[in-house]
């Protein structure tokens, strides 16, 4: 694995009072967007299933876990290099 990021996220919505200013905050809808990229050669799997198999380096792999996207890239010295973009919803099962 050449590199890994974890950004966790929630959705929030405020109440304001006649002011305008913030008096109560709900927070929900927490998310965790995975994104990760490797660089291999010769032979590589681009299913989920195996896009998924690196997610070890996440803080947690509970919950639902679905790919975004994979990219391949194939450059000429035969080194194909995948980024893999995945988001993590811990309330799903």
């Amino acid at each position: 694995m050449q590199s890994f990021s974890e950004t966790s996220n929630v959705q929030r919505s405020e109440v304001r009072n006649g002011a305008g200013e913030v008096v109560a905050c709900a927070i929900f809808n927490p998310t965790n967007s995975l994104n990760w990229s490797l660089t291999t050669t010769g032979s590589y799997a681009t299913t989920a299933g195996a896009v998924l198999a690196t997610v070890a380096n996440a803080s947690s792999a509970s919950g639902k876990i679905i790919v975004d996207s994979v990219t391949t890239n194939k450059a000429a010295d035969g080194f194909v290099t995948v980024d893999i973009t995945a988001t993590r919803y811990p309330n799903m099962s």
